[in-house]
C-alpha cells in the first residue's frame, strides 16, 4: 500500500512515519514458523513495517552478533536467553514509556484517498510487569529500574519418562515423590555381566554428560532451602562450612552425585555413558529430567518412542519451587528503527498474542492470566504447575563459565578420595571453590 505514495496529500511527517522499514530480528530457539505468522499480522496492522526473522545457532550467536554490532550491520531485535541478559545490556536499548505510530487506510471509491493517522501507544511499566507476568520476569528484564525486553514464553523443568521402560520393570505409576523416584530408579536400572550399566533409571549425578546440570543443581539447593545465588551474591556454599556433611548443600550435592556413584545404592549413571539427551532418546534411560523446549526435539528424533511427562517432585509440598529458563525479546542500542522495533516487541506480547504462541508452541505462558487455563492442557500441566514459583538462579555475566563451573564441580566430587584425604574436607575444598569461580562471574 506504501508504495507510490509520493507526496499526494501527506505530510512531511505523515510520509516519514509510514516510510518502509525492514527490521532484522534474530532468534536462537523461538520457533520461526509461529513468530513468521505474527509478523504477517503486525505487517496487516503497519503495512510499512517488515520483519526478517533469522534463527542462528546458539553457539554462533555471540560470534554473528558481535561482529555484526561492529560492522554496523546489527539486527533490530535479538530474542536472549534470560541468563544472558546481564551480559549484553550495554548493547541494548531499554524500553521507552511509548511508541509513535502510524496507521494507514485508503478511503475514497472513485476517487481513492491514502489517510495517515497518527498515534502514541504506551508500552508496558515496572508496574504492569511486575502485576501482570510471573515474579522472575520482573526480577529478570528490570536492571536499574528501566525495562529491556519480554518475553513470549517461559519455560521449566519436568521429568520425561519413558512408559514401556517403566512397564517392562513392573511399575504401574510414575513417581510423585522423591522417595519413590529413587525406588523406580533402582528397579529400572540394569548392568551386565561385567557390572555395566545397560539401562539407567535415570541421566544423574555426573557433569560434563547430563543436559542441564546447573539448572538439575540450582533446583536441587532450591529445594534444600539454599538458593544458587541471591542477587550478585553465590549462596550455596555458605553453610558447607558451620554445617558439615548435614548441611542442606552438602545433602544437596550428595543426593545428586549418588545417581553417579559406584558405592551408591542409587548407582545408575557415569560420566562414561552418552550425553542425557541422546541416551533418552535411544530408549536407554528411563527418566529424563528437561524442559518443555525438549518436547518436540524428543519427538523428532525418536518419534515411536512412548513418553510421557510428569511434575519434579518436591521436598516441601507447601513451598514448590521450580527453575526458569527462557529467551526475552529485546531491542539493539545500535538499531536505527527503535520505536518500530519496540512497537512489534510491544504487539508480540500481548496477552492475545502470548497466548497465540504458547498455545502454538506449547510452552508455559509468562502471564499470571493464562496459567489456570494452561494447566488443563495435560501436556503442560507438568511444566506450568509450578511456573508461578520459578526462578532464574543466574544474573551474572558469564554463564557458559557458570555451567562449566558446576559441571566440573559434580565430575570432581565423584573422583577417588586419597588414601591420606578426608573426604568431607575434599568435598567441603571442591565445593567453596567452584563457589568462588561463580562469584567471579557476577
Amino acid at each position: 500500500m506504501v508504495a507510490g505514495f509520493g507526496c499526494r496529500g501527506l505530510s512531511t511527517e505523515e510520509q516519514a512515519a509510514v516510510k518502509p522499514t525492514t527490521l532484522q530480528y534474530w532468534t536462537v530457539h523461538d520457533n520461526v514458523a509461529e513468530l513468521r505468522t505474527l509478523a504477517e499480522e503486525y505487517k496487516r496492522i503497519r503495512s510499512y513495517v517488515t520483519v526478517n526473522i533469522r534463527q542462528v545457532r546458539y553457539e554462533e550467536f555471540d560470534e554473528l552478533f558481535l561482529n555484526a554490532l561492529a560492522d554496523d550491520v546489527a539486527p533490530d531485535i535479538i530474542s536472549i536467553q534470560a541468563r544472558l541478559l546481564p551480559q549484553y545490556v550495554r548493547r541494548l536499548a531499554y524500553m521507552p514509556p511509548s511508541v509513535d505510530v502510524a496507521t494507514i487506510w485508503v478511503e475514497g471509491k472513485y476517487r481513492p484517498e491514502t489517510i495517515v493517522t497518527m498515534e502514541k501507544k504506551s508500552m508496558p511499566t515496572v508496574n504492569s510487569i511486575k502485576k501482570d507476568f510471573i515474579a522472575t520476569v520482573a526480577d529478570d528484564v528490570i536492571i536499574n529500574k528501566k525495562i529491556y525486553g519480554l518475553p513470549t514464553a517461559v519455560d521449566t523443568m519436568a521429568i520425561y519418562y519413558n512408559k514401556d521402560l517403566l512397564d517392562n520393570a513392573g511399575i504401574p505409576e510414575p513417581p510423585t515423590t522423591w522417595a519413590e523416584f529413587l525406588d523406580a530408579v533402582k528397579k529400572t536400572t540394569k548392568f551386565d555381566s561385567e557390572g555395566r550399566i545397560v539401562q539407567s533409571g535415570t541421566a544423574l549425578g555426573s557433569g560434563a554428560n547430563v543436559q542441564y546440570v546447573s539448572d538439575i543443581l540450582a533446583l536441587l539447593f532450591a529445594q534444600n532451602g539454599i538458593p544458587m545465588t541471591v542477587g550478585n551474591t553465590v549462596t550455596f556454599a555458605q553453610n558447607v562450612e558451620k554445617g558439615g556433611a548435614d548441611s542442606p548443600s552438602m545433602q544437596a550435592i550428595k543426593f545428586y552425585t549418588d545417581f553417579a556413584r559406584p558405592t551408591s545404592e542409587a548407582y545408575t549413571w557415569n560420566g562414561d555413558l552418552d550425553n542425557s539427551f541422546d541416551a533418552f532418546v535411544r530408549g536407554k534411560v528411563v527418566f529424563y529430567f528437561g524442559f518443555s523446549f525438549d518436547y518436540d526435539r524428543i519427538k523428532a528424533q525418536a518419534p515411536q518412542l512412548n513418553m510421557d511427562v510428569i511434575p519434579l517432585p518436591q521436598l516441601n509440598e507447601g513451598s514448590p519451587v521450580n527453575v526458569a529458563n527462557y529467551w526475552i525479546q529485546s531491542v539493539v542500542a545500535k538499531s536505527e528503527h527503535q520505536n518500530e522495533a519496540w512497537d512489534f516487541i510491544r504487539f508480540l506480547t500481548t496477552p492475545e498474542n502470548i497466548k497465540k504462541y504458547t498455545d502454538a508452541t506449547k510452552q508455559p505462558t509468562p502471564l499470571r492470566a493464562h496459567i489456570e487455563a494452561q494447566k488443563e492442557d495435560e501436556r503442560l500441566l507438568p511444566f506450568v504447575g509450578t511456573v508461578l514459583n520459578a526462578a532464574n538462579w543466574y544474573r551474572g555475566n558469564d554463564i557458559e563459565v557458570a555451567n562449566q563451573t558446576l559441571a566440573e564441580m559434580a565430575d570432581r566430587l565423584l573422583e577417588p578420595y586419597g588414601e591420606t584425604q578426608n573426604p568431607f574436607e575434599r568435598d567441603r575444598a571442591i565445593i567453596k571453590n567452584a563457589a568462588a569461580v561463580l562469584q567471579q562471574t557476577m
